[in-house]
């Protein structure tokens, strides 16, 4: 029977709470480690628990590097 993520475990361990993809991460409602992982969120396959994925993870949060400018070829 799952249990429901209580305030305590929220105060206690906020960074836990999100989603990191690439890392084996157990629910913190059922402890399975299987995920259903979207764009925004990602939902535990066991009990439906949904946590948000990390922003630092997400690679369209990411800043890209703005292309390089071209440098036109001199004119001898």
């Amino acid at each position: 029977m799952p249990l429901p993520a209580s305030d305590s475990i929220k105060e206690a361990y906020p960074a836990l709470l999100s989603y990191r993809p690439g890392r084996a991460m157990a629910c913190p409602s059922c402890g399975e480690r299987q995920w259903l992982v979207g764009r925004i969120v990602a939902q535990c396959a066991c009990c439906d628990i949904a946590l948000p994925i990390d922003p630092a993870c997400r690679g369209w949060s990411r800043t890209a590097d703005p292309s390089p400018r071209i440098q036109p070829f001199p004119i001898a």
